[in-house]
């Protein structure tokens, strides 16, 4: 089933943000100083480059290929363009200091193709991208694959091993590669989270059956309230560097 994020545009922001302390954590491991030009490959409805210029001033220019998510990003008086990633990146040769991709490529098809043009239109600058390792797809599961048992391995088809990005890095030219873990959010397993689940806030449920959404929510249902407090699990990330 193809993912439409024109409809996930409607909703997006209501449910995916980025915490400070997450933000804060990227920029020390970026090493992101004022005054830099930063890509926000896939930048969605501009919730990361938002974060980051409340913290830090930049130069930033938000590139996504879905015309919906853009003009939200643009409702926010962000820098933004229109351009898909899986092609050729609508720049000059040595345009940005920093690119940062956030959870965006497990949607590229041809991640090598990604790679190089991500050399080639950085300066003597760092590409680093914000993904989830497929033991962190596991942790982060530990109750859901009880609901929706099919979404841990559709993650794990979809999202690279952290050992074949490195290799990309490295490929495309890229040194000094480094990652490091970062929890994103603690994630209450609770109603506010049954109606995030019910609006498909994660792509990955649009790729489920019908039939085994609708059991999984009313499974999911049946969970929240039979447990008064709510659970906790940890949502994982790992964030990964390579310098030119």
């Amino acid at each position: 089933m193809k993912i439409d994020y024109s409809n996930i545009s409607k909703t997006y922001d209501d449910y995916r943000s980025y915490s400070r302390s997450e933000i804060h954590q990227l920029i020390r491991f970026g090493k992101l100083k004022s005054g830099i030009k930063i890509l926000d490959l896939g930048c969605g409805t501009g919730n990361l480059s938002a974060e980051l210029l409340d913290c830090i001033k930049v130069d930033i220019i938000g590139a996504d290929k879905s015309f919906q998510m853009l003009k939200k990003a643009k409702a926010k008086a962000l820098q933004v363009i229109c351009a898909d990633a899986d092609n050729n990146l609508p720049f000059n040769d040595n345009s940005f200091d920093v690119v940062i991709g956030s959870y965006v490529i497990h949607h590229i098809k041809n991640r090598m193709s990604l790679m190089a043009e991500c050399f080639r239109i950085l300066c003597d600058g760092s590409l680093i991208f914000l993904t989830s390792s497929h033991d962190q797809i596991e942790r982060l599961h530990p109750v859901i694959r009880e609901f929706f048992p099919s979404l841990i391995e559709l993650d794990k088809k979809r999202f690279p091993q952290i050992s074949e990005l490195d290799y990309l890095f490295k490929a495309a030219g890229f040194k000094n590669i480094k990652h490091e873990e970062l929890i994103i959010s603690k994630i209450p397993i609770d109603m506010k989270y049954l109606e995030k689940v019910r609006n498909k806030f994660v792509s990955t449920f649009y790729l489920l059956s019908e039939s085994e959404f609708k059991e999984g929510i009313e499974k999911l249902k049946a969970f929240v309230k039979k447990n008064k407090e709510p659970i906790y699990r940890d949502w994982w990330g790992t964030m990964i560097l390579g310098e030119k």
